[in-house]
């Protein structure tokens, strides 16, 4: 897996929520910001996703450089998304893009929310 290192903890598999595969709620929430360090591989996938067009649901991704900023010399670099409608914008451009590792980084970051996609 490409996220080493970002998973939080996953919550209890019995008590997380159940949607179809690439189902996003409209009423996902997160509390805080949703910090994640992806490896230098993923830079041009998450670039390019923050970078897509102009939204103004995702102007609240945060960070230098387009989102990034480096850590490990470079080896591995930093994302916060700020807030609900900022991840829900990140995770629909995600599923839009249609790469294994654009659902996979999808269905990660759903799972630490507590959502398992069927």
């Amino acid at each position: 897996m490409l996220y080493d290192g970002w998973l939080p903890l996953l919550r209890n598999v019995e008590t997380m929520k159940r949607l179809n595969h690439g189902e996003i709620p409209p009423d996902l929430e997160i509390d805080e910001p949703y910090d994640m360090w992806l490896t230098a591989a993923d830079d041009e996938l998450v670039c390019g996703i923050i970078n897509q067009g102009i939204d103004a649901h995702l102007e609240a991704v945060c960070a230098d450089d387009h989102g990034l900023e480096s850590k490990d010399g470079g080896n591995k670099h930093h994302i916060s998304i700020t807030d609900s409608k900022s991840m829900r914008c990140f995770l629909r451009r995600l599923m839009e893009n249609g790469s294994e590792n654009a659902t996979d980084l999808a269905s990660c970051i759903m799972e630490t929310l507590g959502i398992e996609w069927i």
